[in-house]
């Protein structure tokens, strides 16, 4: 009886599997990790805008203090994920363009839930990524992910057009 082997090197990891082999996952998504984060060009701040230290200065007319809490800080890609935009319906004017953004993984993250803004401070090798607002619309992970994938929203416009 013939047993089937495949074997995959990945990043000087000799990886093999056959049916009576168990695999070993969380060694292949360790490895993977630092494959993928050749691909992290730019850098983003993932943002709360909901929680911190805010006071109201009726004097100002405005609101003092932490508005904002950060979450991340660092490395990122960012691709606009195809076909998934919503088109000017005639109600409002905006074009929401779905955009995936990956950092590299961290369990001390925690959850990066709907709602959380995503900040580009640097766009690798596009600038104008840093004019756009990026609103988190899912951000949760697989159990042996290589990375965190952050689906986002974003009003691509708002910046077209000047407004």
């Amino acid at each position: 009886m013939a047993t089937e082997w495949l074997t995959l090197t990945l990043g000087g990891t000799n990886v093999a599997i056959s049916p009576s082999t168990p695999i070993d996952f969380a060694k292949i998504a360790a490895e993977m990790r630092t494959i993928v984060a050749r691909w992290y060009n730019a850098q983003i701040k993932i943002i709360d805008p909901n929680i911190g230290d805010t006071a109201w200065n009726p004097t100002t007319n405005a609101y003092t203090g932490n508005a904002a809490v950060e979450i991340y800080s660092g490395a990122a890609r960012i691709q606009p994920i195809s076909n998934a935009s919503m088109p000017d319906l005639g109600i409002t004017q905006g074009s929401i363009q779905s955009i995936r953004v990956q950092v590299p993984y961290d369990a001390t993250i925690g959850l990066v839930r709907k709602g959380l803004q995503v900040q580009v401070v640097s766009g690798g090798q596009d600038a104008t990524l840093q004019d756009l607002q990026f609103v988190v619309r899912s951000g949760i992970n697989s159990s042996y992910g290589w990375n965190r994938t952050i689906e986002c929203d974003a009003d691509v416009k708002s910046v077209s057009d000047g407004s």
